[in-house]
């Protein structure tokens, strides 16, 4: 039926009818929030030194596991404490994104994907409820019930973190879920990234081009050329960041098969130290790139 309409009716409405057909038809999820006002603590209890070690190596999937089982506990005895709620938001779409992804086969690839899902589920969650540490956003989302992307003109730097890691989780969530739930989360993902640019154009290794770049390559109605450049120009904002590489090679040079591999390289031969703060996560990054090279760029 698609193909008649097109016929008849200019792309842009057809595209337009397809998102509004995906809000009503995308996957859905909730998050429960406090109706009583929690601020964030002003001096939160400092992380014990071994699930502080335990983050440190994140590399290692059983570290991470236990350091965000110490993490909830931590969280849930300080409802106020943004620092642990923010460790959640990253380490739970690092166990997606990296240890869970590592994983994936031919065999396993369905039951694999639905444990990301459940990763970046409770990723959005605890950023979401770290964004409610901010009292406007909690009094229109957890009080008012409106929808998140309503408040998001009230976040500031001081929540910055939660609303990035959010959208992270979210974007990738809603990418396992599938393309209805992606249309349909497309204007959250697009008011979080006017957010993000606003607070801080220069957030997280290039995070802004980075993630405009993979939403038009993704999206049906994407600029896949204007996408590409973006990508380029995250990666030349952070040029030690391999994550943005990787994706690029992903995503957005399945065409250019030299380009891709070397980029993978460029990750694979890459310093994780460069960036001392994330070698955990470059780590992990160095891996999927060996991934991607031996599945899909043999």
């Amino acid at each position: 039926m698609l193909s008649v309409i097109k016929k008849t009716i200019p792309m842009g409405i057809v595209l337009s009818l397809v998102v509004a057909f995906a809000a009503n038809c995308g996957a859905s999820r909730e998050v429960v929030y406090s109706k009583e006002f929690i601020p964030r603590l002003a001096k939160p209890t400092p992380i014990p030194a071994a699930t502080k070690k335990l983050w440190d190596t994140r590399n290692e999937k059983a570290n991470l596991e236990q350091a965000l089982k110490d993490l909830t506990k931590i969280a849930n005895e300080n409802p106020g404490d943004y620092d642990a709620m923010v460790m959640l938001c990253r380490g739970y779409y690092l166990m997606a994104d990296g240890h869970l992804f590592l994983e994936i086969n031919e065999k396993n690839a369905s039951d694999i994907k639905r444990k990301q899902a459940e990763n970046f589920d409770l990723g959005i969650k605890w950023c979401e409820k770290a964004m409610a540490t901010n009292p406007a956003y909690h009094a229109k989302v957890a009080v008012a019930g409106a929808e998140p992307a309503t408040a998001f003109n009230d976040i500031t730097l001081n929540e910055l973190d939660a609303m990035y890691w959010r959208y992270a989780n979210l974007a990738k969530w809603s990418r396992i879920e599938g393309l209805m739930t992606l249309l349909a989360n497309k204007s959250q993902f697009t008011a979080t990234i006017d957010r993000v640019e606003k607070l801080n154009k220069n957030y997280f290794h290039g995070a802004v081009n980075r993630y405009r770049g993979g939403a038009n390559i993704l999206s049906p109605s994407g600029n896949k050329a204007e996408g590409r450049k973006q990508l380029e120009a995250s990666i030349k904002e952070a040029p030690n960041y391999f994550g943005t590489k990787v994706i690029y090679a992903e995503i957005g040079l399945r065409a250019e098969e030299e380009k891709a591999v070397k980029l993978l390289n460029e990750v694979i031969n890459g310093n994780p130290n460069s960036i001392p703060e994330i070698a955990p996560e470059q780590m992990i990054e160095q891996r999927k790139a060996k991934k991607l090279l031996e599945e899909e760029f043999k």
